[in-house]
């Protein structure tokens, strides 16, 4: 067995997919703050927010090894396949090694949503439950077409409602519409993913989105999930819901149409057309996602 350094571990929960996680909180602790500066009636524990940080970045890593050890398993991570999964098959780590890893991540981020539900209610212990369980569902639910769906509740509007709740004590369910903007362009990294892998996950079995509507249709999916947050947001402002300091997001636009173009130009289900367009499209994520908390800021402040 190959000596391992504490490098492999932190790069095995694949840290470069966090600001999936990261963005959410973000965003979510920057509206509450524009909200606070507003002249919201509502207590603010901001500790509660910052402990979200931490917890769903941990879960996020857990479920990315209990995801790994299942799509090995399934045969999923193929050798040359272009996912950048390779922990397991380089034999640097037991397949059993990484799935103990990840539930041990799992029960550290499940003991600090204790802490917080100590901190706030018990009420809020139903979205403590759907955080955990969606990591461990998403192996079931990619390979039954309903991957998009997780990551949407997952890294969207469980956050968002959770992050609410636990920060003021009050349910926000205007977050289920404001989360989608860098929700949706976070579901762009996986739909990435799923169209470049479609005749990977085909061999492997798994009937992902993707793979059920063909390469083509999920071209234009992609480029819906990517253009829509815009229009999501002029929108928003528009009707006077989010403050004109929000259309900084625009400015990643450029961003956005070269990420639509690669995809829309790649012929349908050939891997090597679109080999890192997820990581591509998870920049685009982050550049969007910390705009969007910024503006909020700005807005608050000046």
């Amino acid at each position: 067995m190959n000596s391992r350094t504490l490098k492999d571990w932190v790069i095995a929960v694949r840290p470069w997919s966090f600001p999936a996680s990261v963005i959410p909180v973000l965003a979510t602790l920057g509206y509450l703050y524009f909200l606070q500066k507003s002249g919201a009636a509502e207590t603010f524990d901001w500790v509660n927010g910052w402990l979200a940080f931490p917890m769903l970045m941990i879960l996020h890593a857990g479920g990315n090894l209990v995801s790994d050890y299942f799509d090995h398993v399934r045969g999923v991570d193929r050798e040359g396949s272009l996912n950048g999964v390779r922990h397991i098959q380089s034999g640097k780590f037991q397949p059993k090694t990484i799935l103990h890893y990840g539930w041990t991540l799992l029960c550290v981020g499940a003991a600090l949503g204790l802490v917080i539900l100590f901190r706030s209610s018990w009420e809020a212990l139903w979205i403590g439950l759907a955080a955990l369980a969606l990591p461990l569902l998403y192996p079931w639910m990619k390979s039954h077409a309903l991957g998009d769906v997780d990551i949407l509740l997952c890294f969207a509007m469980i956050p968002a409602v959770g992050i609410c709740y636990i920060v003021t004590g009050h349910y926000h369910w205007e977050m289920l519409l404001f989360c989608l903007p860098y929700g949706l362009l976070t579901v762009s990294i996986l739909h990435a993913n799923n169209t470049r892998d479609i005749e990977n996950d085909r061999r492997a079995g798994l009937v992902t989105l993707c793979g059920l509507v063909g390469g083509r249709v999920s071209q234009y999916i992609y480029a819906a999930l990517v253009i829509i947050p815009y229009i999501l947001v002029v929108c928003l402002v528009g009707f006077g819901y989010w403050p004109m300091w929000t259309l900084l997001v625009l400015v990643t636009l450029p961003l956005a149409f070269k990420n639509v173009s690669t995809m829309l130009l790649a012929k349908p289900e050939v891997e090597e057309e679109i080999p890192t367009l997820d990581k591509e499209s998870a920049q685009l994520q982050m550049a969007f996602g910390l705009l969007l908390a910024l503006s909020f800021v700005l807005a608050a402040v000046v």
